[in-house]
């Protein structure tokens, strides 16, 4: 039925790679908006923090620094990271893809490690354990940062091959604890947090398929697969109130002695109708066009921008594609279909009341034909 087949494709859709990303790059695109609109403020807030805390280490430069040069150069070089963090603080909410914000970050975070090995250097630093305490954070910060878990592994990766070369050229690997036993602790760090980080990652993205999924299966019709009642007063009502696709029409349809089907072929036979009926129609409007099951076998469609004259128009060509279709053994069928326009201030009742109208007038003029207000002057 159309509806296992959207099922069958919504479900496609949500299907995750090995970088725990969604296969699908619109979805990954629709959940980087959900996710800019859960976690902006928490990621400009932590990066903020994080320039914040690393400027805050200048005191201890000042208490372990030898002279006062070396401990200006730390100052400038401290406060250019937290101008960075600054920078990405109000940076963060320009861009429209939350993914390039999230690249930003990334980049900062490596720029900000750079600093501090620029700085290291520069005092000409030793000792190891505090080295090795300053990348655990380092590292730990980075998986901290909400990020995707594909940058959070380039940056984390990144800074501890950086770290190992700048020790292997200017400092003495042998030093306790040695670079390899430094090495091989944050490179446990590192993937222990990878680990945590693509449980998390993979846990939201399937939490975000399951609200998806449990959004579509609300507002769609399980037999036919096309919108239910429910979503099709939800979308006319926004209609009405934003006044966008003013001038807008309605189209209310009915299947021509549908009870006499299900009397004679059986239930099954009459919802093998209503579905080849929703599949026919569906194949003959605009993408734009919203379309729905009213109830039993009663349809409506909504056709924005569309006066009243083009919206009968429309009809009278759906009224001929059904009729030319063949539903099996049961044959062809016919639909009565009245059309609306929307006059302004009218209730969502009045409206479909006024199609509602035309549809009975169709069918009292002898059934399969379509029936519109006549425009006013």
């Amino acid at each position: 039925m159309l509806f296992e087949r959207k099922m069958e494709y919504k479900s496609d859709r949500y299907n995750l790679g090995i970088l725990c990303e969604f296969r699908d790059k619109g979805t990954e695109s629709d959940f980087m908006e959900y996710e800019k609109t859960a976690s902006l403020t928490i990621v400009r807030f932590l990066v903020l923090l994080m320039g914040f805390v690393f400027a805050m280490f200048t005191l201890s430069d000042y208490y372990f620094s030898g002279e006062e040069d070396y401990f200006l150069v730390s100052v400038a070089l401290r406060c250019t990271a937290f101008f960075i963090s600054i920078s990405v603080f109000f940076l963060a909410g320009k861009f429209r893809n939350f993914s390039r914000t999230l690249l930003m970050i990334t980049l900062a975070e490596f720029l900000v490690f750079i600093i501090y090995l620029l700085n290291l250097h520069r005092q000409n630093s030793h000792d190891p354990s505090l080295q090795f305490m300053s990348m655990m954070i380092f590292i730990l910060t980075v998986f901290l940062i909400p990020n995707r878990w594909k940058n959070s592994m380039l940056a984390g990766s990144t800074v501890l091959i950086v770290y190992i070369f700048y020790c292997l050229m200017f400092q003495d690997s042998s030093e306790s604890p040695s670079l390899v036993q430094r090495g091989i602790y944050l490179f446990i760090c590192l993937v222990s947090c990878a680990i945590f980080i693509y449980g998390r990652e993979s846990s939201e993205r399937k939490h975000f398929a399951a609200e998806k999924l449990l959004e579509f299966m609300s507002i769609t019709d399980r037999l036919t697969g096309i919108y239910n009642r429910g979503r099709f007063e939800y979308i006319l009502g926004l209609w009405i109130k934003n006044m966008r696709h003013d001038p807008f029409s309605l189209l209310l349809f009915d299947i021509d002695d549908f009870k006499k089907v299900n009397d004679t072929h059986g239930h099954s036979a009459g919802d093998q109708v209503l579905i080849g009926l929703s599949e026919t129609v569906t194949a003959s409007i605009r993408d734009d066009d919203v379309f729905a099951r009213w109830g039993g076998e009663e349809f409506v469609i909504l056709f924005g921008e569309t006066p009243v004259e083009r919206a009968k128009a429309l009809a009278e060509r759906i009224l001929k594609t059904v009729g030319n279709k063949s539903f099996g053994n049961i044959g062809k069928v016919t639909v009565s279909i009245g059309v609306a326009q929307y006059n302004r201030g009218e209730t969502i009742t009045d409206f479909v009341n006024r199609a509602d109208t035309k549809m009975y007038e169709a069918k009292q003029a002898g059934k399969n034909r379509v029936m519109a207000e006549i425009p006013a002057d």
